[in-house]
């Protein structure tokens, strides 16, 4: 595995090396300043009077997965949020006609003792591909504020290609999108069905830690986690993710070496060019008929709850 910054070369090599296992992080591009900014301010007012990195000491469990069940969907599918993705994709040097993305997620990582399901699941060792990620996926990570190696994520350096044992065989991404409707409900246990490596101790871990401003590029293949939070501070970051068209198409992407579950998370992306969806016929000569009843794209909140 080898960590590239700012790399200059190619879309379609630097997506090759991310899904032979390499990270890539960018810490020049303007509309990621401009995202972590917009991230800020909607958290501040959010949070308003407590500093957001610090409002779990002012505020229970409960009533911080209210806030967050209310806040994050409007954060997730405002019109400035996927603006803003669209951009930072297209300074990456990523084709807007051939380039499919997701929207945009904020993850909170609150410090150990306080809320750390549902809403704001501490995610164990587990792959993206194992929660119906094709395996053209890149995921885009970018933290808002300072992160620290007690409160960030890390990656198992030997597993990328090497099969551990799992739990997806009891995942089925329709199933799941049902199932998410109550995830801001689940405040001291953990109702969904959440894949992840069992019994799994690594070897050999690796910690990045980009500064706000920068993102870093991982396939969705990646064996990773979240850091058990020990900091004292909540970790706020975002993450998207990326799916090239032409690569989908081929069948070039990253190995998926132990990857047991049902469903597929391709109609959740969309075209940055203009927003279209994947053709149906296209998605099923890819993965298959769904069966009958599947929800196969998660609700987005009526219009009228994107207002910010």
């Amino acid at each position: 595995m080898t960590l590239f910054v700012d790399p200059g070369v190619p879309a379609p090599l630097l997506r090759q090396s991310i899904y032979d296992g390499d990270l890539v992080v960018f810490t020049n591009l303007p509309s990621v300043t401009r995202f972590v900014d917009y991230t800020r301010e909607q958290l501040a007012e959010l949070f308003s009077p407590y500093d957001p990195e610090c409002a779990h000491e002012h505020i229970e469990k409960a009533e911080m997965a209210q806030l967050l069940g209310s806040w994050k969907p409007r954060f997730i599918h405002s019109p400035r949020s996927k603006d803003l993705v669209c951009s930072i994709i297209r300074e990456a040097g990523f084709s807007s006609e051939g380039t499919h993305y997701d929207v945009p997620k904020p993850r909170t990582s609150f410090p150990v003792g306080h809320l750390n399901t549902g809403i704001a699941y501490a995610f164990p060792w587990h792959r993206d591909v194992w929660y119906g990620a094709p395996a053209q996926q890149i995921n885009w990570w970018l933290p808002v504020f300072a992160v620290r190696d007690d409160n960030s994520m890390r990656f198992d350096l030997q597993k990328f290609d090497r099969a551990v044992t799992n739990s997806s065989s009891e995942f089925d991404y329709y199933r799941n999108n049902t199932a998410r409707l109550k995830t801001a409900s689940q405040i001291s246990d953990e109702r969904q069905v959440r894949p992840a490596a069992l019994n799994h101790t690594p070897v050999d871990e690796l910690v990045v830690i980009p500064a706000p401003g920068a993102v870093m590029l991982f396939s969705g293949a990646q064996l990773h986690a979240s850091i058990p939070n020990t900091s004292g501070r909540a970790r706020f970051s975002v993450d998207f993710r990326t799916v090239d068209v032409a690569e989908l198409s081929a069948g070039r992407g990253a190995p998926l070496v132990d990857t047991d579950c049902t469903g597929t998370a391709i109609r959740d992306f969309r075209r940055v060019a203009d927003g279209a969806a994947f053709d149906e016929d296209f998605v099923i000569g890819l993965f298959g008929i769904p069966p009958s009843g599947s929800t196969l794209v998660f609700a987005q909140p009526a219009e009228e709850d994107l207002r910010v």
